[in-house]
């Protein structure tokens, strides 16, 4: 008896600590979120592809601009392109890849709406100084939820994981809760120097995240369209002519 009566003191006990307590330090963690200015969410943008793509199959192409006629052996991971392509003073071609990653810090709703797009410069129709070094893909197309992003026409749109358009992401987190979706902006012809701006609504106040190089650079991205090309196939690099006659 004396312990039911004692685990049932406790239990009442518990209940109204818990009810006393709890709005108080919900009230704390929304002071030391003004104090230290820690919004609700915070949002992570990853630019590295070997980073983007970690834990999907090696099978997707790669393409990027170099100056001058590749010669040495690439990569054998298409996300470690990248890395390549800068060491020999290329940038990225036909596609550019982020994955977004959202972490609430507390209950919210967060609407992410499609990215403003940024021009700094274009060179439209094919670019005509450099070459395309591409691995061709290996296997079937890997389908996310993503957002669209046209260099050539600056449209933005959301698609769904089926390829289909969708409307503007909603998401309801708690806290610690993660959401990640991608972005993929493509160039099919040109020179095209970027950047965007990705607006999210958490809980109806506007937050916009910049999206930028790591040293606050635009994107630099070509179009395959006109361009002399190379691929990387069976240990050598095969002009494009010579690769689509084989």
């Amino acid at each position: 008896m004396e312990m039911l009566i004692g685990a049932l003191v406790g239990a009442f006990v518990s209940m109204v600590a818990a009810v006393t307590f709890y709005p108080l330090t919900k009230r704390l963690e929304y002071l030391s979120r003004r104090i230290y200015r820690l919004k609700p969410v915070s949002v992570h943008v990853e630019r590295d592809p070997s980073i983007v793509w970690a834990g999907f199959p090696d099978w997707s192409g790669a393409s990027a601009w170099l100056p001058e006629i590749p010669t040495g052996e690439p990569p054998s991971h298409s996300a470690d392109w990248y890395d390549w392509a800068r060491k020999n003073n290329g940038s990225d071609a036909y596609l550019t890849v982020f994955k977004v990653t959202i972490t609430s810090r507390e209950p919210v709703s967060v609407v992410v709406e499609p990215p403003k797009f940024r021009r700094a410069e274009a060179c439209e129709g094919p670019a005509m100084q450099g070459v395309i070094a591409t691995r061709p893909v290996g296997g079937a197309a890997i389908d996310v939820r993503r957002i669209h992003i046209d260099l050539g026409t600056g449209a933005t749109m959301w698609i769904d994981p089926h390829g289909e358009p969708k409307d503007v992401l909603t998401l309801v987190l708690s806290p610690g809760e993660t959401e990640q979706f991608y972005m993929y902006a493509q160039a099919y012809s040109g020179r095209h120097v970027w950047s965007i701006d990705l607006p999210l609504l958490v809980e109806g106040k506007r937050m916009v995240v910049p999206v930028r190089e790591k040293d606050g650079k635009e994107f630099v991205t070509y179009g395959i369209e006109g361009m002399a090309e190379y691929l990387w196939y069976g240990g050598r690099w095969h002009a494009r002519e010579e690769f689509d006659a084989a």
